[in-house]
């Protein structure tokens, strides 16, 4: 007895749905162990934004550029023009697709810090001013690597404009609303309250003072 066309059709949409499930099931397995694999976020930073490296190894090695982003969890840096990569950009509503030339993250080890003086790679340590002011100095040539403007910088632009604590104390208490208004709010929170069990409607009467 041969099966029908339909049944077959199903078969083998079942089959597919099947694998895929699969497949899903296998890359979220594979995502949580290597993100129980990563190893511990350093206590002390010495890559910031904004500093100047060179590359040791790959393709790009011997390239100096700056350091446009930390990833402290994964242990990488991402350098501005180096280490690039092509990535497809799938065509989305009217925009056609396309392929862009971006920057990829690299590992800490495969970067090195430029010294300020001499211009070439150096390891770095930390130090203190006379003030107690931690700073980051070069091994070669104990100059102070000092920290770039760019940290200073928003990456967002602020919702208020950049400005902080600009209400007055005076503004924030006044009461803007009118008698109708905080009626209506009084009364709306009435019913919001009435169905909590923990809540104890005030009665009208004020209570009697106890002699």
């Amino acid at each position: 007895m041969s099966s029908s066309p339909t049944a077959m059709a199903a078969a083998k949409t079942a089959i597919t749905m099947k694998s895929s499930l699969s497949r899903i099931i296998a890359a979220k397995r594979n995502r949580a162990l290597k993100a129980a694999e990563l190893p511990p976020p350093f206590e002390a930073w010495k890559i910031i934004r904004g500093d100047k490296v060179e590359i040791t190894a790959g393709k790009d090695k011997g390239k100096q550029g700056e350091v446009m982003k930390v990833f402290r969890r994964n242990q990488r840096v991402m350098v501005q023009g180096l280490n690039l990569a092509k990535k497809h950009l799938p065509k989305m509503g009217s925009s056609p697709g396309k392929i862009i030339t971006k920057p990829m993250p690299i590992h800490l080890s495969n970067v090195a810090h430029i010294d300020p003086t001499t211009g070439s790679t150096t390891r770095v340590k930390f130090g203190y001013l006379g003030d107690g002011t931690k700073v980051r100095i070069a091994v070669k040539s104990g100059a102070i690597i000092p920290k770039s403007d760019i940290l200073k910088q928003r990456r967002n632009e602020a919702p208020d404009g950049g400005t902080r604590k600009d209400t007055q104390r005076d503004s924030a208490i006044e009461v803007t609303a009118s008698e109708e208004e905080l009626m209506l709010h009084r009364v709306l929170r009435e019913f919001t309250l009435l169905g909590d069990p923990k809540y104890k409607r005030p009665s009208e009467t004020p209570p009697t003072p106890s002699v």
